[in-house]
């Protein structure tokens, strides 16, 4: 099942912490450059996690911009985490029902 973002309000004071601390925060999260999961770039995954640290609640409540930077870092780990397994997942579907197929095959003979 693939995931879908927040959709809620965007806090500012969180998305100017992000915005002053952008380069920092993409050095330390996109290291590879290359390779899709489900068709999501790390650039991709990058972008996702912004929209869903500036509208999550916990990260309102950060005060410093240091500790933003250690949250950021953990939910975009945790959103590459869930895409990593959505891929492997949409990898799995078809062989599956290829299994079922082979079964209903092999019953009617």
């Amino acid at each position: 099942m693939m995931r879908t973002l927040k959709n809620g309000k965007i806090d500012k004071r969180v998305m100017s912490m992000i915005v002053r601390n952008y380069d920092k925060l993409k050095d330390l999260c996109i290291y590879r450059t290359h390779g899709l999961l489900c068709s999501k770039s790390y650039e991709d995954i990058f972008h996702d996690a912004i929209l869903f640290v500036s509208q999550d609640k916990k990260a309102s409540l950060i005060s410093s911009e240091e500790e933003l930077v250690r949250y950021f870092n953990y939910r975009f780990r945790m959103i590459l985490y869930q895409t990593i397994n959505d891929n492997k997942q949409l990898k799995e579907i078809p062989y599956a029902d290829y299994i079922q197929t082979s079964k209903k095959e092999d019953s009617e003979e």
